[in-house]
């Protein structure tokens, strides 16, 4: 997943939140907004919940910005050029590390004592919300405020607060997918972030749904499986199937359209096929619509039967099937 782009960055194609302007908290200021109850033609999609990214004072007239190294930022191989994945890492974790990288830099000739490690430092992470599975055996992954979710197999990892997508260059449209889940991490030995596939949750600026699931699997097929200065990868999708999604004690109509890729351009680990699935869910103007997506041929691929049924566990979570956990804390 993700091994191709046609823009190489120096930081990996991996950035952490803090680094990133315009992502507020654990979603993108465009996060997919999931249908309520209150669907229909008549109004828009309600908005959900979105974290406020915090604000810094400006720096003093005159004063030089400090900007993070390129090396602080890298966190994987090249190759990974534009996949990006965002974690909710805490600012201040960023900020004490990089203030006291840089004072052991200037002071690597000081007293014995100023080479005394840092104390470690404890992060307490935010309550997360969970909800149960609907497919017996499977785990859930929930949106940011648990009002919709979707299900995967044992052998994927949910990651709810992990943004993931490729960032848009000159013939790649570039995607975002919220909500994440992954397949098969660090599968592929020539690239140590190499993924076997993934899901998501994104919005496309379109109310028609089987219009917004067909770009969806375009969007993406493009973006992660075109080779640096290769021709863009083949995306076939196919005909778009009505599907029924939950939302409260109500169904809806959603468009599903499951796509096969051809992958271009001659990499390191790159698959043969690939198959990439979308539903979409109208309302309003817009689409919520969940992405699911695996290479093919590979140990530990997922089946299109497999896709198929995590794109139609997606739903809407009633707030009494929702719960708090908070997730233990970490030393660093």
């Amino acid at each position: 997943m993700g091994w191709f782009g046609r823009k190489r960055r120096n930081d990996g194609g991996y950035q952490d939140n803090a680094a990133l302007s315009g992502f507020g908290g654990y979603e993108p200021s465009d996060a997919p907004k999931f249908p309520s109850a209150g669907y229909g033609k008549t109004g828009p999609a309600p908005s959900e919940p979105v974290q406020q990214p915090q604000h810094t004072p400006p720096p003093e007239q005159g004063a030089a910005p400090v900007r993070p190294t390129q090396a602080q930022l890298r966190r994987s191989s090249p190759r990974r050029a534009n996949l990006r994945l965002v974690r909710a890492v805490p600012i201040v974790i960023l900020i004490g590390v990089f203030g006291y990288n840089v004072f052991s830099a200037k002071n690597h000739h000081s007293a014995s004592t100023d080479d005394t490690p840092r104390a470690p430092y404890t992060y307490q992470p935010e309550p997360r919300v969970v909800v149960p599975p609907v497919v017996a055996g499977w785990q859930s992954v929930a949106g940011k405020d648990g009002s919709y979710a979707y299900d995967v197999p044992p052998s994927w990892e949910p990651a709810p607060t992990t943004l993931h997508g490729w960032d848009p260059a000159a013939g790649s449209p570039g995607i975002n997918l919220s909500a994440s889940a992954f397949l098969g991490k660090g599968s592929c030995k020539e690239d140590a972030v190499g993924q076997i596939g993934g899901a998501g949750v994104t919005t496309e600026k379109t109310g028609d749904a089987a219009e917004a699931a067909r770009k969806a699997v375009t969007d993406l097929g493009i973006s992660a499986y075109t080779g640096e200065g290769a021709p863009a990868a083949k995306v076939t999708p196919g005909a778009p199937e009505k599907t029924e999604v939950k939302i409260a004690n109500e169904s809806r109509e959603g468009m599903l359209v499951v796509a096969e890729v051809t992958p271009s351009g001659n990499v390191a680990c790159k698959p043969r096929s690939v198959l990439a699935g979308a539903l979409a869910l109208g309302a309003g103007d817009k689409s919520a619509v969940l992405v699911a997506y695996s290479e093919q041929g590979r140990p530990g691929s997922a089946s299109r039967d497999d896709l198929v049924r995590i794109l139609h566990s997606y739903r809407g979570v009633p707030a009494a099937d929702r719960s708090t956990t908070t997730p233990p804390p970490t030393t660093r």
